[in-house]
């Protein structure tokens, strides 16, 4: 029976070396007990003279980056003492202390017992190394008792996911919506017996819809409207020159009364009439998300006039277009009050409409009150000489218009030169059109001259396109950008002398000639100023030659008071002086003078 046991006894440590498979002796199963750990990390204890190969399987396949498993608790195998007697070769392995020992029972440690820490783990690893003991991983035998299965270590590597495999309930929210409102678009187009727009099934969800000019059917478009009412993705569609008229008008305008999140819409050039005005005008009072709106060029006429009238009076808007339409002077009458009373608005279009005199003076009269407008297109519409003064005169007491643009008004030389007067008190216009406009040369240098000599004026732009001048006024405006550098200016031919009755008498300047020779500048100088110029040089000259040095030409030309930068003058003089005495010959300044002086003689 000893031998028999001790066999049994060499055979288990044979087996723990190679599998980590204990078997349990048939006579102990009484006293053996099996103890596996919840958390599931366990560890093996050998005795410190033996040694053993333990087995790690994992419910996971294992990771690609190196892992260490850290160990939080350990069974242990605690000796027994017993009776029989040990097998030989047994003996040769253990010391005397040890004998009559065998390995009967797998415990649980002691829980003040220490972790094992991550060096002493790369102990482990490294003596295991050493010894050629290999860490595997073998499928169970056939044969193997539930145990045995018991004493496997079973260690749960946790491995994380990307950010990509954690889905939100948002996302989910947004295909989810996105899907419907294809599917709803499909279901509607097959209703009104139409193909699905392709170029609008592949943008349904972009915040920003551009479709102009494609030629939409009504039912097409009711279709869109359908499919958009309940979009919460749209911010911005176009839908410009569709022609889809007034039935066309009042699908979108159903649309945009159930939809607040849209924001810009543009419905221009799409015949809506006046009947497609009123319904659009309606929706403006009922949707209060909408900040832009662009219904230009729909043939709107004063039927419609008081809808947009109240529309303008109770609504969110920040920008209305109404340009290219047929407003006559009694639609202003109904909008310009309108407009005096609105407190949101920021942009206002009116255009290319028909408002003519009394028309400009009713609109002018809405600008006088306005307190919020920061931008107004009243642009051809035929204000005439009574319109153009009025809205001067709204100007002069609104203080929030930023932009005015009254350009191919039939404005006159009197509405300039009263605007230039504005121009002297005004401190929030930045931004001035007015070309196209009969303001003759005069008027383009009586606006620069304000702009020049006014230190309070902020005008940063000034349009005269269209509106021919003279060199005075661009030598006004090189003034003006001397002190403010990003001055723009628009203008319309140059001509060599004014064009009004008073620039009959002037002489003609040729300024493309003085461009390509800034000499000449200096020679029309003294032409404009009565050849004062002269006198001076001749104080200068001792020696009455005719010629005087640069330094005393630049002493004369700095005691008229010259108008130009001292590089530039420098530059011109040292041309003058360029010959081979080095100085300034002006006996031809005499000669011109003389000759001019014959031909007024003789006229008289």
């Amino acid at each position: 029976m000893d031998s028999d046991m001790d066999g049994t006894v060499d055979n288990d440590l044979s087996e723990v070396e190679q599998t980590e498979k204990l078997e349990p002796h048939e006579d102990q199963d009484q006293d053996k007990t099996y103890t596996t750990n919840d958390q599931q990390e366990d560890e093996l204890h050998f005795p410190s003279e033996e040694k053993a190969t333990y087995v790690v399987t994992s419910s996971r396949p294992s990771s690609q980056s190196s892992r260490l498993v850290v160990m939080t608790s350990r069974p242990s195998f605690t000796r027994t003492p017993s009776s029989m007697k040990p097998n030989t070769e047994l003996e040769s392995e253990d010391d005397a202390s040890q004998e009559g020992v065998l390995i009967t029972e797998l415990q649980e440690p002691d829980h003040d017992e220490e972790k094992v820490s991550q060096d002493e783990l790369q102990d482990v690893t490294t003596t295991a190394d050493q010894d050629d003991l290999e860490l595997t991983s073998p499928s169970p035998p056939n044969d193997v008792t539930e145990e045995s299965e018991l004493r496997r270590v079973e260690v749960v590597i946790s491995e994380e996911k990307p950010e990509e495999y954690y889905d939100t309930d948002l996302e989910n929210e947004e295909e989810e919506e996105d899907d419907f409102v294809i599917s709803y678009y499909k279901t509607v187009c097959d209703e009104l017996g139409i193909a699905p727009i392709d170029y609008f099934l592949r943008r349904i969800r972009n915040p920003n819809i551009r479709m102009r000019y494609r030629g939409l059917s009504l039912e097409a478009t009711r279709a869109i409207a359908l499919a958009l009412k309940d979009s919460i993705t749209l911010e911005r569609l176009d839908l410009c020159g569709n022609w889809i008229g007034s039935e066309g008008a009042t699908y979108m305008a159903r649309m945009l009364e159930e939809n607040d999140y849209v924001t810009d819409v543009t419905l221009s050039e799409n015949k809506f009439g006046s009947i497609g005005g009123d319904v659009m005008a309606n929706m403006l009072i009922i949707n209060g998300g909408l900040r832009r709106l662009d219904l230009s060029g729909n043939e709107f006429d004063d039927k419609c006039a008081i809808s947009f009238a109240q529309a303008i009076e109770n609504n969110n808007l920040r920008e209305l277009n109404l340009s290219h339409n047929k407003f006559s002077d009694a639609g202003a009458q109904l909008l310009g009050p309108a407009i005096g009373t609105n407190e949101n608005m920021d942009v206002l279009d009116l255009s290319w409409n028909h408002l003519r005199e009394n028309g400009g003076m009713a609109i002018a009269k809405g600008l006088k009150e306005n307190v919020r407008l920061k931008s107004c297109n009243l642009s051809w519409n035929g204000l005439g000489v009574r319109g153009g003064l009025a809205v001067v005169d709204a100007l002069s007491t609104n203080q929030s218009l930023q932009e005015l643009d009254i350009s191919g008004n039939r404005l006159n030389l009197e509405v300039a030169t009263a605007l230039a007067k504005v121009l002297t008190t005004n401190d929030t216009i930045r931004i001035l059109k007015m070309g196209n406009n009969f303001i003759t040369s005069a008027g383009a240098l009586a606006l620069a001259s304000a702009i020049n000599n006014t230190e309070t004026c902020e005008l940063e732009e000034l349009d005269l396109t269209d509106v021919p001048v003279e060199y005075e006024f661009l030598r006004t405006i090189e003034d003006v950008k001397a002190t403010r550098p990003n001055f723009i200016v628009r203008h319309g031919p140059i001509m060599r002398a004014g064009n009004t009755r008073e620039d009959i008498s002037t002489p003609a300047i040729d300024v493309e000639k003085i461009r390509k020779e800034p000499v000449v500048l200096l020679k029309e100088h003294i032409v404009i100023n009565d050849m004062r110029l002269l006198d001076i040089l001749k104080r200068y000259d001792e020696s009455n030659s005719l010629s005087i040095s640069a330094e005393d030409f630049i002493s004369a030309l700095e005691e008229l008071a010259v108008p130009y930068d001292r590089k530039r003058l420098e530059d011109s003089v040292r041309t003058f002086a360029a010959t081979a005495t080095g100085k300034i010959y002006f006996g031809s300044f005499v000669s011109e003078q003389k000759n001019k002086l014959q031909v007024n003689e003789s006229e008289t």
